[in-house]
């Protein structure tokens, strides 16, 4: 009966996480994969008198042999993502498609939101990462222009998208502020005049914004207005990006990826950690 209510569980919680707008139920959901599918290993054995040790010896290998079989799916997707074509840090343009947002509920709240909070439309891009597969972003200032709101929807299977918030601001010194709740996989390094807060189990933007008000409260320098336009600001914050994770070795040289791939062998590894600790703790990497 407990493997039935396990099964069950693993149903529903991901339908709940999205329907609700909750990530942190994802990371429930993986931990109760992760042990129901070490449990079944242990019954397998059971089963087919294959051992006859006890349930804690069974169960214990049954979590390392699923920890080996993700680790290998893990590397197998970043050795696809290092040789494949889908870039790393896609080339945004207009977008003058009109398609800039999905026509969901959700969404439907967050433009509410926006229009509530003032924020005022500066512009609406559009990336893309295969053959009419698009990443779509609008941005969007607050009306002292010294908060930038970008909301990202990133394609997934289906035609669906996941929706994810990134408030920047500029203080005097020249420091960027950021705060987001990105939930793929960076692991790569920023540069030192940012100083980013990545939170990929908040996905309220109203309670992203909060913490990035407090955040903003704490900084003894004056945040400025930003006048820089949105397209060209992200673009230099991507060759920036790309620079600085070539010199850093996680991002081998253009001229070098048919040969080698785009991620050199430290920059995999550290790409696995963090999907890792995205997946099962919540946060990026450290």
């Amino acid at each position: 009966m407990i493997y039935v209510f396990l099964a069950l569980l693993l149903i529903a919680i991901p339908y709940i996480s999205k329907r609700f707008n909750q990530p942190n139920f994802n990371i429930i959901y993986r931990w109760l994969r992760w042990f129901f599918c070490a449990a079944l290993f242990n019954n397998l054995f059971e089963a087919f008198f294959l051992s006859t040790r006890p349930f804690f010896v069974h169960f214990v290998t049954g979590l390392g042999v699923y920890f080996i079989i993700e680790t290998g799916y893990n590397w197998v997707v970043i050795k696809a993502l290092s040789d494949g074509d889908l870039p790393l840090f896609p080339k945004y343009k207009i977008n003058e498609d009109g398609d800039g947002w999905p026509a969901n509920p959700q969404t439907i709240k967050i433009k509410e939101w926006i229009r509530h909070e003032n924020f005022v439309h500066l512009e609406s891009l559009k990336a893309e990462l295969y053959a009419g597969i698009y990443l779509r972003t609008s941005i969007y200032d607050n009306k002292e222009s010294k908060i930038r709101l970008q909301v990202l929807f990133i394609p997934k299977g289906k035609g669906e998208t996941v929706t994810n918030f990134v408030l920047t601001s500029v203080n005097k010194e020249g420091q960027t502020i950021i705060t987001d709740n990105y939930n793929m996989p960076y692991g790569g390094f920023y540069p030192d005049t940012w100083k980013h807060v990545r939170i990929p189990l908040e996905g309220s933007i109203a309670k992203l914004k909060q913490i990035h008000d407090k955040r903003l409260k704490s900084n003894t320098t004056e945040i400025v207005p930003q006048s820089d336009d949105p397209l060209e600001d992200l673009l230099e914050q991507q060759r920036s990006l790309e620079d600085l994770n070539i010199k850093k070795g996680f991002l081998f040289s253009r001229r070098e990826h048919k040969d080698k791939g785009k991620i050199t062998q430290e920059g995999r590894y550290r790409l696995w950690k963090e999907m890792w600790n995205l997946a099962y703790l919540g946060r990026p990497l450290l």
